[in-house]
């Protein structure tokens, strides 16, 4: 009887771990399944949101033939610089945060701000060449250099060296070189070209200013990092494609 008895609480305290188990399998399943729910209805809020602020981005446009530089453009009763014709603003009471806390990402494509003509190297004394260049919306640009056999230059952005002689070579021809410089609102770019004669290059600045082409607009999703797969993709609206969500 006793040995029964033992054999009995063995099968039971076996029955009570299988139980424990069983519970928190389901657990863990019901948990994933909510959790699944709950980062699809987060997905759907960002790409309704999304599509609002494009609705409200392409008014914008309608109204004054240009998008803007910054989402935050939109909150302004005054127009941005380059878009004071017809601007009725503000267009947004506020800029919302996607459903996971951060802010939406929006780009516009850059604009050439500044060209050269071909800076030659000419016999005689190291040729300095300065350009003022006036900036409607300072930020980030870029500086692109095209370099056809100059193999010992400088080039500054207001005072600062941008690129160094090391960094000029005889080939390929043309030699690409591109920076990511800070623009203010009045710029000063200097070429200091010390090689052989006959040898040139052009400079060129870039920068984002309200135009008309396009936009892009997005969230990073749960990951909030660039890239990613299922619920860490991006979701990203781009104005002139169709359909608009791309990613």
């Amino acid at each position: 009887m006793e040995k029964f008895r033992k054999k009995r609480k063995g099968a039971a305290v076996s029955e009570i771990l299988i139980a424990v188990l069983i519970f928190f399998v389901v657990a863990f399943v019901a948990f994933h399944l909510v959790s699944q729910t709950y980062q699809k209805a987060k997905v759907a809020a960002a790409r309704a949101q999304i599509a609002q602020l494009a609705a409200v981005l392409e008014a914008c446009k309608d109204d004054t033939g240009l998008y803007p530089v910054f989402l935050t453009d939109l909150l302004s009763p005054q127009p941005p610089k380059g878009m004071e014709k017809n601007w009725q603003g503000p267009y947004l009471a506020k800029v919302p945060l996607d459903p996971w806390g951060n802010q939406y990402y929006y780009r516009i494509p850059p604009t050439t701000l500044f060209s050269s003509p071909p800076l030659p190297r000419v016999a005689g004394q190291p040729e300095t060449v300065s350009f003022p260049i006036e900036v409607a919306c300072p930020g980030t640009g870029r500086l692109r250099i095209e370099n056809y056999g100059i193999t010992s230059c400088s080039v500054y952005l207001n005072g600062v060296e941008v690129v160094k002689e090391t960094e000029f070579k005889n080939s390929p021809r043309p030699q690409i070189i591109e920076k990511e410089v800070v623009l203010l609102e009045n710029n000063i770019l200097t070429v200091r070209a010390r090689s052989s004669p006959n040898s040139y290059l052009f400079a060129s600045l870039s920068g984002t200013v309200p135009q008309e082409r396009y936009f892009i607009l997005g969230s990073y999703g749960r990951d909030k990092k660039e890239g990613g797969y299922g619920f860490n993709a991006d979701i990203e609206w781009t104005s002139n494609v169709y359909p608009n969500f791309t990613k």
